[in-house]
């Protein structure tokens, strides 16, 4: 009984592996069953075409040429019509079961195939070649599972131990041979096993380093995103936006629009912080970055500076339109409170915006700098405002190393 439970449980999980791989082999030995019959068709169709030729020649070989020839041209018939109905199999339902059933077919009437040569051949003389071919190529063409490679090759090893004494008188000979018939399609099953083990070890191998390459793609690809957005809110973090509102600078002054930011910081929320605690301002950052970002354009880029700063690129709008969608964001954020267990929880905003004109050459730090002025006079005039910054009259020489910091 020792012995016997690492046996169950390594045959349990054989029994597994090839659950797993069903499907894929299926597939695989109707493609290999319906290239095979294609290479048979010549071989069989040539070696009848020669024995039968020599049987008309009236010699003493004459009746065996026969019998190896007739069974070389049954066997071209039935490679003919399994290549067919593999092809229809795989194009229609490979893992179906005339799908699963045509290989194991094959395989049989391989296996008879070579026990009948074998028995033609014990005539003139008690070699084994055809069945150690056919033996063989059903082992290494076909990928059988253990049990039904078992049932097959028993089936030709009893059928070679009753086919032989038909054609062998010897005594000795025909002791031989059974031996033979025997000890060929036992070697045959072990080769079988150890391709099916193979193959099935190689699908779960092929399949694993699949799934660990796309693991580590989805996984690449979320590095790369938490790379360029706030791993708080999933807005566009500080590079991203430089990077996105640097190249929108570029290509509005190529093309001559006009370009607005908007810069907004939540009125108070260090109270927040202070009386409900560092979670419930995490909420409140979610909360309104979910707000801004669903009441813009959708080329309109939304960023998290940092702390409850905030950041909107608006291509191809005007200063007029820029404090339109201001106001309108304002509006939004202080109608839309955050639901807490405590009751809504308001928030209110204040905003800088400024517009970069066609044809000024102005980078995003100069930008920056009029929007941080602007927002910093509508939290003087007492919060929840817009205010309006320009170019020319806010920017100042120190003020642009603080967005790239």
């Amino acid at each position: 009984m020792t012995y016997l439970t690492p046996l169950a449980r390594s045959l349990r999980a054989a029994a597994h592996d090839d659950a797993q791989v069903r499907d894929e082999v299926a597939m695989e030995n109707l493609r290999r069953l319906r290239l095979g019959a294609l290479l048979a068709l010549p071989v069989f169709g040539g070696a009848s075409l020669w024995m039968l030729q020599g049987a008309l020649g009236g010699d003493a070989l004459g009746p065996w040429q026969r019998a190896v020839g007739m069974t070389h041209l049954s066997a071209m018939g039935l490679a003919l019509l399994l290549g067919c109905l593999g092809h229809v199999a795989l194009q229609r339902a490979p893992t179906g079961r005339l799908g699963r059933a045509l290989p194991v077919l094959a395989a049989l009437l391989m296996l008879l195939l070579g026990i009948a040569l074998t028995a033609f051949y014990q005539w003139v003389t008690p070699k084994f070649t055809p069945l150690v071919l056919t033996a063989v190529g059903v082992a290494l063409v076909f990928y059988l599972r253990p049990p039904v490679s078992a049932a097959l090759f028993a089936v030709a090893a009893l059928a070679g131990f009753v086919a032989l004494p038909l054609t062998q008188p010897d005594p000795a000979l025909l002791t031989s041979g059974r031996v033979s018939v025997l000890v060929i399609p036992l070697m045959s099953l072990v080769f079988s096993v150890l391709s099916w083990r193979k193959n099935t070890v190689n699908i779960l191998l092929s399949r694993s380093l699949a799934q660990a390459n796309a693991t580590l793609a989805a996984k690449q690809v979320e590095l790369e995103r938490l790379a360029s957005h706030d791993g708080l809110t999933g807005l566009c973090n500080r590079g991203e936006f430089m990077r996105r509102a640097d190249h929108e600078l570029l290509r509005a002054l190529r093309h001559k629009y006009s370009t607005a930011f908007i810069l907004l910081d939540l009125d108070h929320f260090k109270r927040v912080n202070d009386h409900y605690g560092h979670p419930t301002g995490d909420a409140v950052l979610r909360h309104v970055s979910a707000l801004l970002a669903s009441g813009v354009r959708a080329s309109d880029v939304v960023a998290r500076l940092g702390g409850e700063e905030f950041v909107v690129l608006l291509p191809h709008t005007d200063l007029e339109s820029a404090l339109r969608c201001a106001e309108k964001l304002r509006l939004r954020v202080q109608a839309h409170p955050l639901i807490t267990d405590a009751g809504p929880l308001p928030s209110t905003v204040s905003m800088g915006v400024v517009e970069v004109p066609p044809r000024s050459r102005a980078d995003v730090a100069a930008a920056y700098a009029a929007i941080d002025r602007a927002l910093y006079r509508a939290k003087s005039a007492g919060r929840n405002r817009v205010k309006a910054g320009t170019l020319d009259e806010d920017c100042g020489p120190t003020e642009p190393a603080r967005l790239a910091a």
